[in-house]
């Protein structure tokens, strides 16, 4: 029984911390700490819209403005722990694509959107802030995917539901650019996930926007 319990708790643990993102593909050429740091992020597509509804009710018409938010609080803790050398840090919405696919086109030598230079100034699209690095995020989808017991009848069912009830994903493409020569300096996938149980709240969002803030800058000079 004591071992038994002692499974169970590891168990828990591993749901409530949830599972870390795909590591970025960073040039060696990286090897320096930014002062100002502006990410960009599209028009996020959430496929749960009825936890929305539930969890954050203010903001089932101005999504973006929570995830802005939450970005922009959970990216300044993150790259601003150690306390010295603050880096500023701007978190800015434009709805490209709208609720389709994306136009935009991440390379190592260019970002385009709409066959269009991103960087360029007179991009009626897109207006950046100055920043020694931009963060470019397209792509976010947020989905719930609750668990399924695949077996041991009734009582598989409802130990399935009492210890996991399911995880809420976040999941995007990004790239890290220079902010002055507009050169590729990192990319990866991101999906990012928290545990919940017997449902998702308001915490289980919350904790997901802070999952997915570590593991954007995982591996990157930022951090070291």
């Amino acid at each position: 029984m004591k071992r038994l319990k002692l499974v169970l708790g590891a168990l828990v643990f591993l749901v409530l911390t949830g599972c870390g993102g795909t590591k970025p593909t960073i040039s060696e050429d990286w090897n320096w700490r930014p002062s100002t740091i502006a990410v960009i992020y599209s028009n996020p597509i959430v496929m749960n819209m009825d936890d929305v509804e539930d969890d954050l009710p203010e903001y089932v018409s101005s999504f973006p403005t929570w995830v802005t938010q939450e970005l922009k609080k959970n990216i300044e803790a993150k790259v601003n722990a150690r306390g010295s050398n603050q880096m500023h840090v701007d978190v800015l919405y434009y709805p490209w694509g709208g609720t389709g696919p994306s136009n935009l086109v991440m390379s190592e030598s260019e970002l385009l959107l709409d066959g269009k230079d991103f960087f360029a100034t007179d991009n009626e699209q897109v207006t950046l802030p100055e920043a020694d690095v931009y963060l470019i995020i397209d792509g976010i989808t947020f989905k719930n995917v609750q668990a399924i017991s695949s077996g041991a009848g009734l009582l598989g069912v409802l130990l399935s539901y009492m210890m996991h009830s399911g995880d809420l994903y976040i999941e995007a493409t990004y790239g890290f650019y220079d902010g002055k020569s507009h050169k590729r300096l990192g990319y990866g996938s991101l999906q990012s996930n928290e545990g919940y149980f017997f449902g998702v709240a308001k915490s289980t969002w919350e904790d997901l926007m802070e999952n997915a803030a570590e593991d954007l800058f995982e591996e990157t000079p930022i951090l070291k």
